[in-house]
């Protein structure tokens, strides 16, 4: 079933409901209704009818004749006349049709022994409901005859609930069309103003899954309709540049996968057909292929280790690392590489506060961009580490150098896997790029800061160990 009629049918439930319950309800109240005011006219036959005994009973007047006498008044309005004794019986009764049907009462049911006017009901022995009013008879002003009358009882019977559901029915029946009608006029309104949204969604996903990734809803509707919106193009954006970085992975391993393999396969070649025929041909040919080889290895290892970090599989300790000695281990590794360019790399820094990380995993970060620092450096220039607490809980370190800086324009894309600048400054490879997630995995933060010809500053922040 679509979403229309799902919604057709629900409110056409609620509508029915909703009527019977008013139905039920009404009926209820108004046979509640119904029975007071029934109590309230035999309360107001009641008090006239007792004068009339007690004037009939002065005037020694025996029971068949009372009973004569009230005879035309329970017909005229449709009422039992009940006389109780004092333990709750009827002691006579006066029936309103011709036939004389007397009440079958249960033994104590009715009323007495009262000291004023009382309303109630009773239940008959064959489950009629009757509503009644009672009043208390002076036995002083009794004839001899009529003393066992205790209490006068006039009685109807009570409204059925089923009849009033009957006469009821048919205004709730044409009330109920006249409200169902509208109703699923307004459902139709507002299945249309969320129908279409949804199907709008449908039929983004449906392209999507086609391939076309460039695609936005507009966000009307509802509330929950422009929610929805709003998350399926935030999805949509995520997909369109999840699929572009894919393609950019795609050529960048393509092309960075390409020389090495372009060179071992030339050498391989000249091997094979005899082109290098000396001895220092053969080993030339065989070095350039073992480099060549280790490199595309080291490239798909790098690969590999960066879509795991990427994934959330990297594994790291989480053990107190003291950054001046990490800073003071990684200046020793690239003291050689440094002294090859007279180049000098100072540690300007206070005691820096222990990190809680991967001692092995930071090296590999600080190692990667000292050593960015020290290529792109010029001779007899200085690479300077300045560390310092910003408060209790951070640790900032930076790297900076002399080089020929990084466009601003490329700053952005400083970060991403096989990025390669324009200009003077060599490309980082991976290298960068698992240096970043190495410190996001440390809840951490690196930024690159750079103007053409003014060097590079490179900016990681740590939380402390705390």
């Amino acid at each position: 079933m679509s979403l229309r009629w799902r919604l057709f049918s629900t409110f056409a439930l609620i509508v029915v409901l909703c009527l019977a319950l008013v139905a039920a309800s009404v009926s209820v109240i108004l046979r509640t209704q119904r029975d007071r005011l029934l109590m309230e006219r035999l309360t107001t036959m009641a008090i006239p009818i007792a004068t009339q005994v007690r004037t009939l009973a002065r005037t020694q007047i025996v029971a068949t004749d009372l009973q004569s006498s009230l005879k035309e008044q329970a017909q005229n309005n449709n009422v039992f006349i009940i006389f109780a004794d004092n333990a709750g019986n009827a002691a006579m009764q006066i029936t309103p049709d011709a036939k004389d049907q007397r009440l079958e009462i249960a033994k104590g049911e009715l009323p007495h022994s009262l000291t004023k006017t009382s309303q109630g009901k009773f239940v008959t022995a064959d489950g009629k409901v009757f509503v009644y009013a009672a009043f208390p008879m002076t036995k002083a002003a009794l004839a001899q005859a009529l003393t066992r009358f205790d209490t006068l009882v006039l009685a109807t019977p009570s409204t059925n609930a089923s009849l009033v559901m009957v006469s009821l029915a048919a205004p709730f029946l044409a009330g109920g069309l006249v409200v169902l009608v509208i109703s699923l006029v307004i459902a139709g309104f507002l299945a249309r103003s969320i129908y279409r949204p949804i199907n709008t969604v449908t039929l983004a996903a449906e392209k999507m899954a086609q391939g076309q990734y460039d695609q936005e809803i507009p966000l009307a509707g509802p509330r929950e309709v422009r929610e929805l919106a709003s998350s399926f193009n935030k999805m949509a954006g995520q997909v369109k540049h999840s699929q572009s970085q894919l393609r950019h992975f795609v050529a960048d391993v393509s092309h960075q996968l390409k020389s090495p393999l372009t060179s071992i396969h030339g050498f391989a070649q000249a091997l094979l057909d005899g082109t290098a025929g000396d001895d220092a041909a053969k080993l030339r040919a065989a070095t350039i292929i073992s480099d060549e080889s280790k490199r595309m290895k080291r490239q798909v290892d790098e690969l590999l280790e960066l879509a795991r970090m990427q994934a959330g599989q990297l594994k790291m300790e989480h053990s107190q690392v003291n950054i001046n000695e990490l800073l003071e281990h990684c200046c020793e590794v690239f003291d050689v590489q440094a002294e090859a360019k007279k180049l000098k790399v100072k540690i300007y820094a206070e005691l820096l506060m222990p990190a809680r990380g991967d001692f092995d995993r930071l090296e590999q970060v600080f190692s990667n961009i000292l050593d960015n620092a020290i290529k792109n450096s010029p001779n007899e220039e200085e690479v300077r580490i300045i560390g310092k607490n910003l408060d209790s809980r951070m640790v900032e370190v930076r790297i900076i150098d002399n080089g020929p800086g990084i466009p601003p324009e490329q700053l952005p894309y400083l970060f991403e896997r096989f990025h390669q600048t324009d200009g003077l400054r060599s490309g980082f490879g991976l290298g960068l790029a698992i240096a970043r997630e190495i410190v996001i995995a440390h809840q951490g933060t690196i930024e690159a800061k750079s103007e053409p010809g003014r060097g590079a500053e490179f900016i990681i922040r740590l939380p402390s160990f705390s």
